[in-house]
């Protein structure tokens, strides 16, 4: 009962305004705080030191011949994603205020080598506590599909975080997504160079914009308008309505290493 709902500390009044004004159900709104910080502690994975999430409206274009988790394993990495994109900060107006409170007061657990600049357009300003969303780049992974080590969520720096998260309760006062929490927690908790960037699996959500691996194994339609891969009924003009927000929804990936 932890894992769900409102809790019990929160304004009930306060939470039902934020649902009226800018919409997203309670459930949906419980569904983030689930995964941003209680996933891992589910019974039915407590045995798993790996976790694969796969929404179900998620599909992918390539056959995968190889085991993802060993293939993290053996390089060392500890989070791998499939895809960045920018993430509306209307919905969540001061979750990068208390990220950067939550810096200023942790600095001092913050590895060497975190890739703090893929979230903050001035560092400095987040780990002194004095970002706002102006210095928030948005950018996130879409963890729908992601594969993470336990060891990031049980970690001390994580924990503490999405507790501090908790406290202000962000999850129902507004509507503070659990992607850019990971995201977040991400790029400070981990080293840049613990994270896998898996762009070969042809990863689509919801019908939007996906890469298209230019493999054998994969069976996928190249959109030469736009460059980019989309479902073929696309670009047949049933769908012709969705393409404009494509445009939104660019894999931006490549800035995880540019950073």
């Amino acid at each position: 009962e932890d894992m769900w709902g409102v809790p019990e500390n929160l304004d009930l009044v306060k939470v039902q305004e934020s649902v009226d004004r800018i919409g997203f159900s309670l459930n949906y709104r419980s569904m983030c705080r689930f995964f941003s910080g209680f996933f891992w502690k589910h019974p039915a994975i407590q045995e798993y030191e790996w976790i694969w999430r796969l929404d179900v409206d998620i599909e992918w274009h390539c056959d995968i011949p190889y085991d993802p988790f060993m293939l993290m394993q053996e390089s060392g990495k500890l989070y791998g994603f499939q895809h960045i994109a920018g993430d509306p900060v209307e919905v969540q107006r001061s979750l990068a205020a208390n990220v950067s409170e939550f810096l200023a007061g942790h600095p001092d657990l913050i590895p060497e080598g975190a890739n703090l600049r893929f979230q903050w357009r001035e560092v400095e300003k987040a780990l002194s506590g004095r970002a706002g969303s102006e210095d928030w780049t948005r950018m996130t992974f879409n963890n729908n599909w992601e594969i993470s080590h336990r060891s990031l969520w049980e970690s001390y720096l994580y924990t503490a975080f999405f507790q501090h998260l908790d406290d202000a309760g962000g999850f129902f006062y507004e509507r503070w997504g659990d992607a850019p929490v990971h995201t977040l927690g991400v790029s400070f908790a981990l080293r840049k160079d613990q994270v896998m960037y898996f762009n070969d699996t042809g990863y689509q959500h919801q019908g939007w914009e996906y890469n298209c691996p230019d493999l054998p194994r994969c069976g996928c339609y190249k959109d030469p308008a736009s460059l980019s891969c989309v479902q073929a009924e696309f670009s047949h003009g049933v769908r012709n309505d969705l393409i404009e927000h494509l445009l939104g929804w660019t894999d931006m990936s490549y800035l995880w290493f540019d950073a």
